[in-house]
């Protein structure tokens, strides 16, 4: 996302911040030129100012029960003709509820219990990070579009096992250009990656975090944005429901990026990225990049479905899925 940010921001709202760009976020600085995604700020006014000059798709405030009890006519009427969507403290927003209509109500979010962690991995971060998602979703198209998702390793970037060092990124041929091309069809990508490296203690969520940070870098700087990155931190033997292919990533992302499952597709180089795609009643596609040639030679069960697509790359995929949407 590009952020373009109102005045002002609070202490615990500008480290959410700091984590959205330690994320791979990035704030554009007023008079930089250029449009911004989403503006995040704490006044409605100034954020109106703000996503007028930054062409801003959506608006997302901080919220706190005695700023919203001071605001005037005109900061009322702001955050209703923008649509803004806010976060606000779960002890406040019984009194936040009553004070807006109950259309709005769907346009808020809980700050979680504080903590005292790094912004990269704050749960203040988590939370702000999807209502981004989700007011930039809401603002920019109807319910039910089909979504490209895609497993990380050995399908965007280059396979190394358990990789831990944003250095060691490096997208595959091809990649960017057949997301670039997807996304300008109006179909949203988003990336659902397994990262059991976190809970065999390999490395920390923090490092999962700097390696997307990296992967968004390579695309934006290729001219694509990720919609949505989602990841499983657990051990296989964990017992989890959000390890692919269970479905739970998936069904998440379609609830805040308005998707239509059924008519997505999960594209990856091992046989749990096809069965995670079939999970939520999408296409599940093969590719023989990364792990996928080992994949092949693996015998499947009689009753595994297979899978919609084997392919050579991501972008054979990416031309697919295109396909299928205009049949």
């Amino acid at each position: 996302m590009r952020i373009g940010l109102g005045e002002g921001l609070s202490s615990r709202l500008a480290h959410a911040v700091a984590g959205l760009v330690a994320r791979g976020h990035v704030v554009v600085e007023p008079g930089a030129g250029g449009s911004v995604d989403v503006v995040i700020g704490e006044r409605p006014v100034a954020a109106a100012w703000r996503a007028v000059q930054g062409h801003a798709r959506a608006v997302v405030l901080g919220l706190e029960q005695a700023s919203h009890a001071r605001w005037n006519p005109l900061e009322r009427w702001a955050w209703a003709m923008l649509g803004a969507y806010g976060v606000v403290p779960e002890h406040e927003v019984d009194a936040f509820i009553a004070r807006v209509p109950s259309e709005e109500h769907e346009r808020l979010a809980l700050w979680p219990v504080p903590t005292q962690v790094a912004a990269i991995v704050s749960p203040d971060t988590d939370v702000l990070e999807r209502l981004c998602e989700r007011a930039l979703a809401r603002r920019s198209a109807g319910p039910g579009r089909s979504a490209l998702f895609v497993d990380r390793d050995g399908t965007l970037i280059v396979e190394r096992h358990h990789l831990a060092d944003p250095e060691q990124v490096e997208l595959l041929p091809g990649v960017a250009e057949a997301l670039r091309t997807v996304r300008a069809a109006g179909h949203p990508v988003v990336v659902v990656s397994n990262q059991a490296g976190v809970g065999r203690g390999l490395f920390d969520i923090a490092r999962v975090h700097e390696v997307m940070a990296r992967l968004r870098q390579l695309l934006r700087r290729e001219g694509v944005e990720l919609d949505a990155i989602r990841f499983c931190p657990h051990a296989p033997d964990a017992g989890c429901d959000c390890r692919k292919p269970e479905p739970r990533l998936f069904r998440e992302a379609a609830e805040d990026l308005r998707l239509s499952l059924v008519a997505s597709a999960m594209v990856g180089d091992k046989w749990i990225d096809v069965d995670a795609g079939h999970a939520v009643r999408g296409a599940g596609v093969l590719v023989r990049t990364g792990h996928g040639r080992e994949e092949l030679a693996v015998a499947r069960p009689p009753e595994a479905r297979a899978a919609d697509l084997v392919c050579d790359d991501l972008p054979t995929a990416a031309r697919w899925f295109l396909e299928q949407q205009d049949d």
